[in-house]
């Protein structure tokens, strides 16, 4: 046996020549990881974590493989343009047996899970929920090739119908009441990083907005309450929203951000009214700054504006300059395209669970999962392979 003295010689030995990751892989902190649910483990088990170099191939162009790639850590690049973690990578090759589209790039040291499209035959139940959380996450891809939208020439449509026809509905007792409801309905509504080039009505319709587009909605109903109403624009560090985009992504992003917050006309001054959290998101922003858990219930009213990272930068609600109109900033295209505003979102969807557009194959996978795992399998096959094909068109005859 060895002596005490000895077994620690060998293990500093054993673990200078075989270091131990900080951290174990996982496919958690991944947009397909948000909807496998207590199956991430299983799933996991149907493929392989892999440590790539900077310029290693993911995928080559025209080649016949059949394995999905998700990528933990790290960078890639392709034709036009690239990924972060969190993403994944060829899903066309894994669902519809086609030849790789394009040539994908490790940029950068890389971690990746690879899955074989032959190992799905190995758990049905775990291939039906990879099945199913691509086919929830494919419509997103599917929509950057849709025709971009023409800058509108009005944001703040306060006169739409539909915004008219839900201040209505926001309208209360007092003026005071009308200004609350109206910050509350918004303030409800997911928050998660998307286009900000959109009307007002548009964000109504879509249920869900960034700090641009909800402030924008709510300053349309304020509006068409009869309510004087503007804008108030913050920039600060970036590290004030850090709390709310995945920890990977914390150098990735620009280190100075603008901010944008409704204010309403109240008792003879403005009252900036902040919608764009809820209480999820809120709740992670006091974790991060504790200074913020004191507006905790949150209260907005006459004489009581609601700004709460003002306690963090030390500023008075009540001296913030208000503009009249976003056009300036809502007119801006971003940098980012959609794949990697989704990425950016991962930690907002795995604090708010927001809803996400729905196959109706999903449910009816999902309901047999359990005690039919083999039609189970079937059914969310065909609804991937179906997503795949039309993403797949757009894709081949790209130049």
């Amino acid at each position: 046996t060895f002596s005490c003295h000895t077994q620690t010689s060998f293990l500093l030995w054993f673990f200078s020549r075989h270091p131990m990751p900080l951290t174990l892989p996982s496919l958690t902190d991944t947009r397909l990881g948000l909807h496998l649910s207590s199956y991430t483990s299983r799933v996991e088990s149907l493929g392989a974590w892999q440590q790539l170099e900077a310029g290693a191939h993911l995928c080559r162009e025209g080649c016949h493989e059949q394995d999905l790639m998700v990528l933990v850590d790290g960078r890639v690049t392709f034709p036009g343009g690239w990924l972060g973690p969190g993403a994944h990578v060829g899903e066309l090759a894994f669902l519809l047996n086609v030849p790789r589209t394009t040539s994908v790039v490790a940029a950068e040291p890389c971690q990746i899970w690879r899955c074989s499209a032959n190992a799905l035959a190995q758990d049905p139940a775990a291939a039906t929920m990879l099945l199913t959380a691509l086919v929830r996450e494919l419509p997103a891809r599917i929509r950057k090739f849709e025709a971009p939208a023409e800058v509108p020439d009005n944001f703040c449509d306060h006169d739409h119908p539909a915004i008219v026809r839900m201040a209505q509905a926001l309208r209360g007792r007092t003026a005071e009441e009308s200004a609350r409801n109206v910050w509350d309905y918004v303030r409800r509504m997911p928050y998660r990083f998307g286009p900000w080039w959109i009307r007002a009505s548009e964000t109504l319709q879509l249920g869900l907005g960034m700090c641009t587009t909800k402030s924008n909605l709510q300053v349309a109903l304020w509006r068409a309450l009869g309510f004087k109403a503007g804008f108030t624009e913050l920039v600060g560090d970036a590290t004030l929203l850090q709390a709310l985009i995945p920890a990977r992504w914390h150098h990735r992003v620009s280190p100075r951000v603008r901010h944008f917050m409704g204010t309403v006309w109240l008792d003879d001054r403005w009252h900036v009214a902040e919608a764009s959290f809820t209480d999820p998101t809120l709740d992670a922003l006091v974790q991060r700054f504790p200074a913020i858990h004191p507006l905790r219930p949150l209260r907005f009213g006459t004489g009581q504006p609601f700004f709460p990272i003002a306690p963090v930068i030390g500023c008075d609600p009540f001296s913030l300059p208000v503009v009249p109109d976003l056009d300036h900033a809502m007119a801006r295209r971003s940098s980012y395209d959609l794949d990697q505003l989704e990425l950016l979102n991962l930690t907002n969807d795995q604090l708010q669970h927001p809803p996400l557009p729905e196959n109706s194959s999903i449910e009816h996978a999902l309901r047999l999962v359990q005690h039919d795992p083999d039609a189970a399998f079937l059914i969310a096959l065909g609804a991937a392979a179906s997503l795949a094909s039309v993403l797949h068109s757009h894709l081949k005859y790209l130049p």
